[in-house]
């Protein structure tokens, strides 16, 4: 009785073994790690476009395995979607770690060390908070990657969660130091910010600030003691101004059609919310101004930083300030990675067009092989038909 409990238990187990190992690689489970293993490789893309260009070859291998699984998935064969798609998280797994510990972790310590002598020198509480987050978030970044190299070397999945994870964190870290970057210049770099700031904007279309942008302090008094009638007499006659500009009837049509629609309403108002954020940019109330400049910029913050950057890299130094002068110009392509912007075109979309259908390419080679060797088998066997003997003697 004890053997059949015995022998009963060991076939439950091995059953049980089975069933899970095949009963697993579902569709639906295959279906949830496409859509992950996607997500991995859209999310590096920035980092290799941005950083490493020269990884390109390793981000197409990894592509291309993923294709495959997309394509074993569709055909009904999970288990070698599944396969593919473990294979091309090995990869990806070597090309994360290389990207995150060359790029985002020393990138970032670097720049914060870079700035922490300039947010120091300025004094200002605010600016040397922001660092404090950015070398906060840096050690965050480094221990996250620390968690996923530990983890066991076969949960790929597991380590490039907690690789995005790093990055995540490594990015947080350079924009709070972006942010410290602005807090801690002075009044007069602050005012040629949003300068600079509203002149991207109206270069865009934007109505918003355009009469008070590259005034110098006379002319920005003047525009401000400015009564609404005066603003309106002034709007109106540049309209007609510039649509008679040319004599082309047609030319005069695409003028009109190119000044931005504005109601009487919402023109006063934007002109009233104009003249108070002159007034708090004049004051240095920057933080007053902040909350009725969001309401005409779309992601102030990342564009604040935009001027930022450039105005800082735009302005001359001599001496000691130009040799110990941050390149600013080169921070730009941080700052646009820290918002998932590419500096230039995707490298995955570039080789997205060179994948291949592996299985279809082997499958033809097989089907090549089998009809060699029909071929050569109905050679043989033409060779082998039998054929009248001729033998002189019994003729005769």
């Amino acid at each position: 009785m004890r053997k059949k409990i015995f022998f009963m238990a060991i076939i439950f187990v091995f059953s049980t073994i089975f069933s899970f190992s095949y009963g697993a690689i579902d569709q639906t489970y295959v279906e949830r790690i496409l859509k992950e293993n996607s997500d991995f490789i859209a999310f590096i893309d920035y980092g290799v476009t941005n950083f490493a260009p020269d990884k390109k070859e390793e981000l197409f291998n990894i592509y291309q395995k993923h294709f495959n699984g997309e394509i074993a998935y569709l055909q009904g064969d999970y288990k070698r979607a599944f396969d593919s798609v473990y294979d091309s998280q090995k990869d990806m797994v070597a090309l994360y770690e290389k990207i995150l510990t060359d790029y985002y972790l020393e990138d970032s310590k670097n720049i914060l060390d870079n700035i922490a002598p300039e947010i120091i020198k300025s004094k200002d509480a605010a600016a040397r908070q922001y660092l404090t987050l950015g070398y906060r978030d840096r050690t965050l970044a480094r221990t996250h990657y620390t968690v996923g190299e530990a983890s066991h070397p076969k949960l790929y999945s597991y380590k490039l969660y907690k690789y995005v994870d790093a990055i995540n964190m490594a990015r947080r870290a350079k924009r709070y130091g972006f942010i410290a970057i602005y807090t801690g210049q002075p009044h007069a770099i602050k005012f040629k910010i949003y300068n600079q700031l509203f002149k991207s904007e109206n270069e865009n279309g934007s109505l918003f600030f355009k009469r008070f942008v590259d005034k110098n302090e006379q002319d920005f008094i003047k525009e401000l003691d400015k009564t609404y009638e005066d603003y309106e007499k002034e709007f109106s006659a540049e309209g007609n101004q510039a649509a008679n500009a040319s004599t082309d009837k047609s030319q005069q049509e695409k003028v009109i059609k190119e000044i931005p629609f504005e109601g009487k309403v919402e023109r006063s108002v934007r002109f009233r919310k104009e003249q108070r954020v002159a007034r708090y940019l004049l004051n240095g109330e920057f933080d007053k101004a902040e909350p009725i400049i969001r309401g005409y910029v779309d992601n102030y913050n990342f564009k604040l930083i935009t001027a930022t950057l450039k105005t800082l890299s735009s302005l001359d130094h001599t001496g000691e300030e130009a040799r110990q002068r941050l390149n600013y110009e080169s921070l730009l392509k941080h700052h646009n990675d820290n918002y998932m912007l590419f500096n230039g075109k995707s490298m995955l979309e570039s080789v997205q067009g060179d994948a291949k259908v592996i299985d279809s390419l082997s499958s033809a080679k097989k089907n090549n092989v089998v009809e060699d060797d029909v071929k050569t088998i109905e050679t043989q066997g033409e060779k082998k038909e039998d054929k009248p003997a001729e033998n002189s003697s019994v003729n005769k």
